[in-house]
């Protein structure tokens, strides 16, 4: 049975929303529900129905019907998260449908906020926390990150920014500076809505200005079939908001995503800067109100300029994650094996991709080739020869989606090698565990490894055995290696270990390798063709 419920109410009845836990007793042969740090409780009622009730419900044992927000299908023992039909709420002298009102199990509460306050009570501006198991009126308490300020759900339902002497009230109270002029009713900061108004001189006045927000993360936009200026990476810009929501900058320069007046994400130009936003301007946009939803959470396709018409673009994507490619050159050239994430150069007007740990690049040629070279590239004539060259032109297609060979530089001649692979990171199997077999010698080091979720090691997925000290990884040297914690200890940025495999791997993983491994034997590695890593 569910131990703790949530209910919203935004319309009407606010006092009621909050949290709620199962408080033990029961009515009617149903559990009840006591609001945290409030006085109205959840129970089935003598007329079988789930109600919100208060003080007098509860004098009654509540062997009655009376309540402010009730739900008219008959609960047959469905708890009241799972009850389908919609609920009614108090409003005047007679019970109104709201199919705003909701009651659940899982209500997400926002890690971090922020708020932005510039025409006064600045102090309260500022990156908010999430307190850890604190409530106050049933609702989460937030704490400034760099100051004494606290955002909580006052007394009077409101959302507030108050300072220590709320705190000291243990926040049942509805003191502070800036509050929001609806009710929360249990919508969080972000989702209320409204005006807020803030203490100017003795008196609140409201302030269009304030914003409170999740706190924006780092976006990543890919746009391979035009408009190709406007993939790469977006940084949030400081407590800069555009019609209320956040904004971000291109890391390149002259593109913004940002809210236009319209309600929709857009990404423009120095046109759409030049009007603070306050317009409609750009060359991709998603084509669904966001209505308060971030980029990275849109349901439906963007839009981007073609010519002198909008068109849909499946293949524009916008994310959290960096978009990254793999390379697979197991022939020669194993150096440029491994991931490389997109980074916010340019080369030839086309996105860079950069491998983890090294200078190493894929980038476009000034011929429209897709290339891999040694360092950072330069937007003129490619004086040196590339590492690796695709042998085709990409025609503004991202080097995972150019259906060609590629060629790689042997001595000083580009030769052709059908076996140079680039993928998209996220088609790659990788192996969630992976087996080691060491008869001969440092058995310690054999085993199950688990693929380590979200973590590589130079530019390549990691392995950590399964109730041991060993880790298998890539090193600098571009070879597979079983190490403990001296690799571990140094972030794995060296090639430290007791079994490596015989050849660079090039971007292939453990269990694809060929030729024999060298374990540690004495002062010396020794070739073992015994020892073997499988799936």
């Amino acid at each position: 049975m569910t131990r703790s419920i949530y209910v919203i109410s935004p319309n009407g009845q606010q006092q009621c929303a909050g949290e709620y836990t199962q408080s033990g007793d029961s009515a009617n042969g149903c559990p009840v529900w006591e609001q945290k740090e409030g006085g109205l409780w959840m129970y089935t009622g003598a007329n079988g129905m789930w109600i919100i009730g208060g003080r007098d419900a509860k004098e009654k044992n509540f062997k009655c019907s009376h309540g402010l927000i009730f739900c008219r299908t008959p609960s047959a023992g469905v708890p009241p998260d799972k009850i389908t039909g919609v609920w009614e709420r108090l409003s005047g002298e007679c019970f109104v449908e709201d199919p705003h009102i909701v009651v659940t199990k899982n209500l997400h509460t926002p890690s971090q906020l922020r708020v932005v306050s510039p025409n006064g009570q600045q102090r309260c501006s500022g990156d908010y926390m999430l307190m850890p198991g604190r409530i106050a009126n049933g609702l989460p308490v937030w704490e400034q990150k760099a100051g004494r300020c606290f955002l909580y759900c006052g007394t009077n339902g409101s959302w507030i920014l108050g300072g220590s002497d709320a705190k000291e009230k243990g926040f049942n109270c509805a003191k502070g500076v800036v509050y929001s002029k609806r009710p929360s009713g249990g919508l969080m900061p972000d989702k209320v809505g409204g005006a807020w108004l803030r203490l100017q001189g003795d008196k609140f006045q409201e302030d269009p200005a304030i914003a409170v927000t999740i706190k924006p993360s780092r976006l990543y936009v890919q746009t391979p079939h035009g408009q190709h200026r406007c993939s790469g990476e977006y940084i949030p810009a400081g407590d800069r908001m555009a019609n209320g929501y956040p904004l971000w900058e291109h890391a390149g320069g002259k593109c913004w995503l940002y809210s236009g007046s319209n309600g929709m994400w857009i990404i423009g130009g120095t046109d759409a800067a030049a009007k603070d936003f306050q317009c409609t301007r750009g060359v991709i946009y998603c084509q669904t109100v966001h209505n308060g939803q971030m980029p990275d959470k849109m349901v439906g396709n963007w839009l981007r300029l073609d010519g002198d018409k909008f068109r849909e673009d499946a293949a524009i994507l916008v994310g959290t994650k960096p978009p990254s490619l793999h390379i697979l050159s197991p022939n020669g050239q194993p150096k440029c094996g491994g991931e490389y994430v997109l980074v916010g150069e340019r080369c030839h007007g086309q996105p860079t991709w950069k491998q983890r740990r090294t200078e190493i690049r894929i980038c476009s040629g000034a011929d429209g080739h897709w290339m891999v070279t040694a360092g950072v590239p330069k937007d003129g004539l490619d004086s040196d020869k590339p590492l690796l060259r695709c042998d085709q032109p990409h025609l503004g297609e991202t080097p995972d989606k150019v259906l060609s060979s590629w060629s790689r530089l042997d001595n000083e001649e580009m030769v052709k090698d059908d076996q140079v692979k680039v993928s998209s990171s996220s088609s790659l199997g990788k192996p969630v565990k992976l087996h080691v077999s060491t008869p001969s010698g440092q058995q310690n080091c054999g085993g199950e490894y688990l693929l380590v979720a979200g973590e590589s090691a130079n530019g390549s997925p990691l392995w950590k055995q399964m109730g041991g000290k060993y880790w298998l990884y890539s090193g600098t040297n571009g070879l597979w290696i079983i190490g403990g914690s001296g690799a571990k200890r140094k972030n794995f940025d060296c090639s430290r270990g007791v079994i490596y495999s015989q050849t660079p791997h090039g971007g292939q993983l453990p269990h694809q390798v060929s030729g024999v491994w060298l374990r540690l034997q004495g002062q010396e590695f020794v070739e073992d063709s015994k020892i073997s890593i499988v799936q």
